[in-house]
């Protein structure tokens, strides 16, 4: 099997798993809470009308549909060898379609925050109950996790510059790479303060599912920088060692990856049936 054909089918994989498989879990879940908690019984969820809320389905589901097809049409040029140097595949092929899988998906992200500032307008409530928060990272995560996230920093240093021969100049790329990498954890723990320190955005929401989301984000932030710096030693011993006709496959299999440990963590550990839709109902005495 040549390498084209290799990433031609992981390509396949990547189209399918972020354009239709997420997507349409994503839309499932949507659906099953207009259904389970409507507008009539669950007002304060819906800060605009129920078709809005349609309206954004049907749009997110529309652009993946065309996204999907793009796809095909990338499988295409790559088979009719259009998009095929002498060097084989772009390795960032995958990734400039990654970027363009996740705009529904930023979209929605946006829309969410849109619809909580909403909320928070609406909310005339004049006693508001305050909970004392955890406030500590280690609250959220356990110790041996965030140990497991800093170690693997340390070792993918290691691993850089053993492979440069312990060449520490300014001009290295294990240097570069080292920086980036702890750019991205800087980014991220910072992230994870936001989270942690940041006002509550969504301000119906129970303490215990505010606690519960913000744990399940931080530790996806700490699977994501570990997988990170696991790629980026393999790009570089990649690079170092003349095997760059295999990026473009690792670089497909690492974006599906991230995908899976984020998105389809969420999906799986945020059950519809342990989330506290009540506090969405109307104030008694209000019709």
């Amino acid at each position: 099997m040549t390498n084209l054909t290799i990433f031609t089918l992981v390509f396949i994989a990547q189209i399918f798993l972020l354009t239709v498989f997420y997507p349409g879990k994503l839309l499932q879940r949507m659906r099953t809470i207009q259904k389970k908690y409507p507008a009539s019984s669950h007002p304060k969820l819906y800060p605009k009308s129920t078709n809005y809320y349609q309206k954004m389905s049907r749009i997110y589901g529309l652009l993946n549909g065309l996204i999907f097809i793009l796809g095909w049409v990338i499988v295409y040029y790559v088979y009719e060898g259009r998009l095929v140097s002498e060097k084989g595949v772009n390795q960032m092929l995958p990734w400039f379609y990654f970027m363009i899988q996740m705009v529904p998906t930023w979209l929605l992200e946006i829309f969410g925050f849109r619809l909580t500032k909403l909320m928070k307008q609406e909310d005339t409530r004049k006693q508001k109950s305050a909970t004392l928060a955890p406030r500590r990272l280690l609250e959220y995560i356990s110790p041996q996790l965030l140990s497991t996230v800093i170690i693997t920093y340390f070792v993918f240093v290691v691993i850089a510059f053993y492979i440069e021969g312990f060449k520490f100049e300014l001009s290295s790329q294990a240097l570069l790479m080292s920086v980036i990498l702890l750019l991205g954890y800087v980014f991220f723990f910072g992230m994870m303060s936001w989270l942690i320190y940041g006002k509550k955005s969504d301000p119906y929401q129970s303490q215990t599912d505010r606690v519960k989301t913000i744990s399940m984000v931080i530790k996806t932030y700490c699977y994501t920088m570990m997988a990170c710096a696991f790629f980026m030693a393999f790009a570089l011993t990649v690079s170092t060692y003349g095997l760059k006709s295999m990026m473009p496959v690792a670089m497909s299999l690492f974006l599906q990856f991230i995908v899976v440990i984020s998105m389809g963590y969420m999906l799986q550990h945020s059950r519809l049936d342990q989330i506290d839709f009540d506090v969405y109902k109307a104030d008694p005495g209000v019709k």
